[in-house]
């Protein structure tokens, strides 16, 4: 039976290929971004190790947070003095880092800190062993003015020593000279970000606080432990200081890339699950064509002696053999993957020093397994179907799979379904995110169940305009789609997974876009803002620029806010911070209770659903923990839309209090009574000069920059699932081609009577079109209850309004009709060159 196994693959060479070109391409795209996952690790794991290379301890003040990437609060340098007192301290140097942003010669800031690597300023270390950065050219910065730039950034900014250069910071924009370049490590720069390396005076000046530091290196004497060190240290510094070896500050840091890294690389990982999901409906409607065709073979086996397990096993064996090709195949390929997307992530800004690929044993085991084991899962029911043909089978001359669609079908399909929904709906009113996922594969499976009752009744529906307008071979497209619904189901299904995942995030994003734009028209009372394209946290525009546009006379009202991570309680919110005594003429937020007018330093304004859970009322104690610090505060006001406050927002005092960077996201500015909108905007323009991240825009332009962003995450999900879609029409192409070895008397009988080529290519065609928009109609269902159920969801969130992209969805309709056309090209041309004797002869 194995040697027989063998010589049926080999025999087969174009169908093996075919179905494992299916899971190949699932298991490239997984193969690769573990290889780039791996290649990061390994990269930025090295570069931090040199980084840190000289540091034996690690003093900073200690967060009230557990979010080891939030900024702990800065230190006074009394600790630094005192550190340097301690035992077994060779060396140490206070360090400053924060935001600061380089103006290139075209007046554009470099660097992108909102959606990429971070603009950092920081201090030049004059300790060598202490110091994370190689002096490539010039001299370190010894005056007030003066500072060295990272490589990367003179590169790409064409800047030249003793060059003055402009540097936004939390002051807004100030002149330096720079004196040289440094690297980082063997990179360029930290990982694409850009530095900016001023003196201490400066950095304290521009970066920092006079008098603060956000931490200290140190560096041990001889034979002195890191452990010692550390505990030599801890007893003599504050209590709010935390002291860590430098091994833990190493290991921390790269946790810390890692875990910024792990969305994209979870992201990536997501459409290669979905790919191979995919894949197996692709493998499960080969094999089950496989196992129809190769019926009377395997009833003559079964009749000669052959056990039903040895039957099944011949068809796991080939499954396996399918598997274990294509999941090396894919692994193969995914090596190339990752190379393409590591010149992606370089175009993107995120600077990788040049160095192999990590190919590790683990990326190999998994994608070997993960693929082999897709295959072997797909093919297991067709193997089980293959081991009951009965021995009897074998004398029948022709082998169709005339299976009807049971009675059990509709009920357990059914079942399935409501549980896949109940799962989303769960998932989606609690938050957790691994239920909707769950809840959404359950729901395609439960649909793929019902597939078989819906494709027959569908099929007559829609082969009704071929059949009226194309006679025979619309007729004869339409009976074969009808005939065979569980094949017709099968094969739409893989279609019906891309499709449906288009019209989710096409539904949703229409759905955001509408939200945002009647946000603005029904809470926003100002006529224009500013974006700093950031949320305030990983750099801003200063806050002089507010108090500036506030003091003129055109201007009426001028407010601004800020994103911070905090705790209440114990518990993780994003909220934001405003000029509370302005906010309310700009924005209206629906307060119920209370009043957000004037929370000043000691108030806080809470959202009513948050305020119920939390049992928060007007006047009731709330503490929120900052990582610099935990304020106790006040309920001042309890409002009702949160969408531009998210659940909790205090005034700018409270941040400025713990020590927070006065650097604001967004400015919104309404004008005085009987100014021209074209004066204010050469104004505004005009007072943002000096700011090149500031971006001015009026209402209709804000909208349109919201909606721009959606537009690039759309398109960059849409490349993804592109993928989905083309394994789902390789799918479809296999389909026709064993099916069209499955009805070979049959097109043999029917040239015999005078059908012509062309009308063999056209009924191939139509049913590859009948199948195409099957699938498409079934998947953009489920996507649109996906985008109801989203938008349902996060209806107190500001997403409020459903809209159902017509235009996009009847584009991706017609798409998918014409894919399925050109799905069908081979198979046609091969379904028309049979010759009509030989086909006849078949059995």
């Amino acid at each position: 039976m194995f040697r027989l196994t063998l010589k049926e693959l080999l025999a087969k060479k174009l169908r093996l290929l075919t179905t494992a070109l299916a899971v190949m391409l699932g298991v490239a795209f997984m193969a690769g971004t573990l290889v780039l996952t791996d290649t990061m690790n390994r990269t930025f794991d090295g570069l931090l190790s040199d980084a840190y290379s000289g540091t034996d301890a690690f003093v900073r003040g200690e967060s009230e947070l557990d979010d080891s990437t939030a900024a702990a609060p800065r230190i006074d340098a009394s600790v630094v003095d005192t550190v340097a007192q301690a035992d077994g301290v060779q060396a140490s140097m206070g360090f400053i880092t924060g935001y600061a942003q380089i103006v290139g010669h075209d007046g554009k800031a470099l660097g992108n800190p909102g959606m990429g690597a971070p603009t950092m300023g920081e201090t030049w270390i004059t300790d060598d062993e202490l110091n994370p950065y190689e002096l490539r050219e010039g001299r370190s910065p010894a005056a007030h003015g003066e500072v060295v730039i990272d490589q990367n950034s003179a590169n790409t900014g064409d800047f030249a020593l003793g060059e003055t250069i402009s540097v936004l910071t939390k002051d807004g924009a100030n002149d330096f000279t720079i004196t040289g370049f440094a690297g980082f490590g063997d990179a360029s720069s930290p990982g694409g970000a850009s530095a900016v390396l001023f003196t201490v005076d400066d950095a304290q000046t521009y970066v920092s606080a006079p008098g603060k530091f956000d931490s200290v290196l140190v560096r041990a004497e001889a034979g002195v432990t890191q452990e010692a060190l550390q505990a030599s240290i801890a007893t003599i510094v504050p209590n709010d200081v935390e002291v860590l070896t430098g091994t833990e500050i190493t290991q921390e840091t790269q946790d810390d890339i890692k875990g910024g890294l792990a969305f994209f690389n979870t992201f990536l990982l997501a459409f290669a699950a979905i790919a191979l999901f995919v894949g197996a409906f692709i493998i499960f409607n080969t094999f089950s064509i496989i196992v129809t065709q190769r019926q009377k073979e395997m009833a003559l086996l079964r009749a000669i002696g052959a056990s039903s397990k040895q039957v099944m096993r011949s068809v796991m064996v080939e499954a396996l053999a399918v598997g274990a090709i294509a999941s090396v195949a894919g692994l193969i390929t995914g090596i190339g993957v990752a190379a393409g997307l590591k010149k992606l992530l370089d175009a993107f800004g995120l600077d990788l020093p040049a160095g192999g690929l990590a190919v590790t044993g683990s990326t190999v085991i998994t994608s070997i397994i993960v693929g082999t084991t897709v295959t072997l899962a797909s093919a297991y029911f067709p193997a089980r179907k293959a081991a009951k043909v009965p021995p009897i089978a074998a004398m029948r001359s022709v082998a169709l799979d005339r299976t009807a669609s049971s009675r059990k079908r509709p009920i357990i399909g059914s079942l399935i379904t409501a549980l896949g929904v109940g799962s989303i709906m769960s998932g989606l009113s609690s938050g957790a995110i691994a239920l909707v996922g769950l809840g959404a594969l359950v729901t395609f499976v439960g649909v793929s169940v019902l597939a078989p009752v819906l494709a027959r009744p569908a099929s007559k529906v829609l082969g009704w305009p071929m059949h009226r307008g194309t006679k025979m071979s619309g007729t004869l497209a339409r009976e074969n789609a009808i005939r065979n619904p569980k094949r017709t189901a099968s094969t739409a299904a893989a279609l019906m997974i891309g499709v449906a995942l288009v019209g989710f995030i096409a539904t949703f994003a229409a759905s955001t876009k509408a939200s945002i734009n009647g946000s603005v028209d029904q809470n926003f009372g100002g006529d224009f803002v500013i974006e700093s394209g950031t949320n305030g946290e990983m750099g801003g525009l200063s806050h002089t620029l507010t108090t500036d546009l506030a003091a003129r006379a055109e201007f009426a009202n001028v407010t601004s806010d800020r994103g911070v991570a905090a705790e209440i309680d114990g518990s993780g919110v994003f909220m934001s911070s405003w000029d509370s005594n302005t906010m309310p003429a700009l924005f209206d937020v629906d307060v119920q209770q209370g009043d957000s007018s004037n929370l000043g330093a000691d108030g806080a304004a809470v959202f009513e659903d948050y305020a119920k859970d939390h049992d928060l009322l007007i006047g009731s104690p709330v503490a929120i923990a900052f990582s610099q610090g935990t304020v106790n505060l006040t309920v001042e006001a309890i409002f009702a839309d949160q969408a531009w406050t998210g659940p909790v927002f205090v005034d700018h005092a409270v941040l400025d209090g713990v020590g927070a960077d006065p650097l604001d996201s967004n400015i919104y500015v309404q004008m005085a009574d009987g100014v021209n909108a074209d004066a204010a905007q050469a104004s505004l323009d005009q007072l943002t000069a000096e700011y090149p991240t500031a971006k001015v825009l009026d209402r209709e332009g804000f909208k349109d920059a919201k909606g721009s962003k959606i537009d690039l995450i759309l398109n960059l999900i849409y490349a993804l699932l592109a993928l989905a879609i083309v394994i789902a029409l390789m799918g479809i192409t296999n389909t026709l081609a064993l099916s069209i070895f499955e009805r070979t008397r049959e097109l043999g009988v029917l040239r015999a009577v005078g059908m012509s080529r062309a009308q063999v290519k056209a009924t191939v065609r139509w049913e590859a079109m009948i199948i195409a928009v099957f699938g498409t109609l079934l998947g953009l269902s489920i996507g649109l209850f996906f985008g109801w159920s989203m938008v349902h969801a996060l209806s107190d969130q500001g997403i409020d309004t459903l809209v159902i992209p017509v235009r996009t969805l009847g584009v991706v309709t017609a798409i998918a009709a014409l894919a399925g056309v050109a799905a069908s090209i081979m198979p046609a041309r091969r379904a028309a060159k049979l010759d009509v004797l030989e086909a006849i002869a078949s059995q």
